[in-house]
């Protein structure tokens, strides 16, 4: 077979690349055919010339996975799926759907609990009521995901409540210290909620983060649960809603279990 024609400038191939919708080129080097192993043949459905990447990942490598517009218990990888196994729950009543729904089996949730109280709390643990931190410590799990705050937010003004969680999981970090910590944000409530009000929780979200952020510990991610389940005004949305407008239903703890995903960087 005769060769094809070898393209050995670098216009003629910047040309082709352009006019096929590829990346801009402008930051690559077209190695001179001095070698056999430098040179490309133009295949029918192929372009000449040898380009280097002198810096950089293609746009493909970086560009973050797309979320799925629904998300569903089809929507997780098995990585993610891997990944929430080894996740240890623990929290309020909104903490214990986790449970409930059977998206986990490694759950430690009450009603009532909150960052203020929740060391005077008891959890049913391997058939035995057990403080939160013998469940943290047993659970065996490398990540203690902790999800409370509603019942804090109409008692405790937003600081304080940032420094009863701060000192709550300085003890976990102590007593767990080769565990990552998840740290999920409270969640909306409905716009007609009586509850609370959504500007309160964004108050209280806000310190948690903040809370989190200048931890010196090194373990601790904040998640933003409400991604996913907030309508354009910021309220909750029916569809993910309970009836009392603060609980959730099913669908919605798809949307915090994937962003709880996001937030560890497991896709």
């Amino acid at each position: 077979m005769k060769p094809y024609k070898i393209i050995t400038t670098f216009t003629a191939a910047a040309l082709a690349l352009i006019q096929c919708g590829c990346v801009d080129i402008s930051d690559r080097q077209f190695i001179p055919e001095q070698t056999s192993e430098n040179v490309i043949y133009e295949e029918e459905n192929g372009i000449g010339g040898d380009l280097l990447i002198s810096s950089g990942a293609s746009a493909e490598e970086t560009a973050p996975p797309v979320r799925p517009a629904v998300i569903n218990k089809n929507s997780f990888s098995d990585a993610q799926e891997k990944f929430i196994e080894s996740c240890f729950f623990m929290g309020d009543s909104i903490c214990s759907g986790f449970s409930m729904y059977g998206l986990s089996e490694s759950c430690c949730a009450k009603a009532g609990v909150a960052a203020r109280n929740i060391n005077d709390f008891t959890f049913e643990f391997e058939g035995a009521q057990v403080e939160p931190l013998t469940a943290a410590v047993n659970s065996g799990k490398k990540n203690l995901v902790f999800l409370m705050g509603i019942n804090d937010v109409n008692i405790e003004d937003a600081e304080k409540f940032a420094e009863y969680y701060d000192s709550f999981l300085k003890r976990v970090e102590a007593l767990c210290p080769d565990a990552s910590i998840y740290v999920m944000s409270i969640t909306p409530v409905t716009e007609d909620s009586r509850f609370c009000y959504n500007y309160e929780i964004d108050e209280f979200n806000e310190a948690l983060y903040k809370m989190v952020e200048n931890s010196e510990s090194g373990v601790r991610h904040y998640i933003d649960s409400s991604e996913g389940l907030k309508t354009e005004s910021g309220g909750l949305s029916e569809e993910f809603a309970m009836e009392d407008g603060v609980h959730l239903g099913k669908s919605a703890y798809y949307y915090m279990l994937y962003s709880l995903c996001e937030g560890a960087g497991v896709v």
